[in-house]
């Protein structure tokens, strides 16, 4: 058999059988392929992403981030430690990030209602003005930059790639 398509003992969702092998093999042409096209369409779409956003809204697709998890959230709220464990960042990340926002009058700080030793990032009226405006640059942007390129089949091909990988477990919108 040819690198990469050794026998496989488990099957997908589908029955079909799953690629299996040595865990260290090098990749063979399909696989870099693969690996090298998420990587490189992922850089992309953040770098486009983020001088759109900062085009037209002067807000970096850090902090947009920032924005859609708070006003995603139940009344606008949201704990510190929370956010910055969706977005997979350091607490001292989050705090630049919450700071540059709060200079903006986008988002208060304020004690968490339930536990005094932490703090709420909340969404002022300003911020939700600010984070509709530059949701709408967001969508638009990926869209074009990744959404309408694809097929509805190929849409759903993916949807079902990252629920079979694992990688859909942060489902928040968008």
């Amino acid at each position: 058999m040819s690198q990469g398509t050794e026998s496989a003992s488990r099957e997908g969702a589908g029955g079909e059988a799953v690629r299996q092998g040595s865990p260290s093999r090098p990749l063979d042409r399909t696989e870099r392929a693969v690996w090298l096209g998420l990587l490189a369409t992922h850089m992309r779409l953040l770098r486009t992403l983020d001088s759109e956003l900062i085009a037209a809204e002067r807000i970096p697709l850090s902090s947009f981030e920032v924005l859609l998890t708070v006003a995603e959230a139940p009344e606008g709220r949201v704990r510190m430690k929370d956010i910055a464990a969706s977005l997979l960042i350091s607490r001292s990340g989050l705090t630049r990030i919450v700071d540059d926002l709060e200079r903006q009058g986008l988002v208060a700080r304020e004690k968490c209602p339930t536990d005094a030793r932490g703090f709420d990032a909340v969404l002022t009226d300003t911020g939700r003005k600010a984070y509709r405006r530059a949701r709408r640059v967001h969508l638009t942007n990926l869209r074009a930059e990744f959404l309408d390129r694809l097929t509805d089949q190929q849409l759903t091909a993916l949807a079902d790639i990252w629920a079979t990988v694992g990688l859909d477990d942060n489902t928040a919108t968008c």
